[in-house]
């Protein structure tokens, strides 16, 4: 089986990782178009339960992100000078290049192909193609070239998030 990832951001190394743990002897390669310690956005945070998901499927990768992450059991909401405490919800976070280090390291592991700066137009080169994961990101081209096809929704909300991290 021949399984082609287009786009290395946390997604599609979680994927292709998974894929080529759980079928080894399948080809996995995944093509991003930026360096391996680019990155675009500042932090990642993982609930408990996500974690718990981790540690089911790689445990590997879960002792990784524990060790790197920061991890806390409470959460402060602070609004008008009140400080409301929501504890017994955990979660962990770190920078983005570190989440990116660990998932590009454990595919190496495992055996994946991870093309760096190379940029994908469309999946036309891939027609030899098991399987395409297309995992580019939000302002993805080749979603919006198979729009018709796939009829995938976005739906931006009017959130505010702000992260203050040191």
């Amino acid at each position: 089986m021949k399984v082609t990832v287009i786009g290395g951001g946390p997604g599609g190394l979680y994927f292709a990782l998974l894929a080529k743990k759980a079928w080894p002897r399948w080809e996995v390669t995944c093509y991003e178009r930026n360096r391996p310690d680019d990155t675009f956005g500042f932090g990642v945070v993982f609930s408990d339960q996500t974690l718990d998901t981790f540690k089911a499927y790689d445990p590997v990768t879960y002792e990784r992100i524990r060790r790197r992450f920061a991890y806390w059991g409470d959460v402060d909401v602070v609004y008008k000078g009140r400080t409301l405490r929501s504890g017994g919800n955990g979660f962990c976070g770190c920078s983005r290049n570190a989440l990116l280090a660990i998932l590009q390291d454990r595919c190496r592991e495992l055996g994946v192909e991870i093309r760096f700066q190379t940029e994908v137009e469309g999946i036309e080169r891939f027609a030899d193609s098991d399987l395409i994961v297309v995992a580019d990101g939000i302002n993805s081209r080749i979603r919006e070239q198979h729009k018709d096809h796939f009829k995938p929704g976005v739906d931006l909300r009017p959130n505010k998030f702000t992260w203050l991290g040191s």
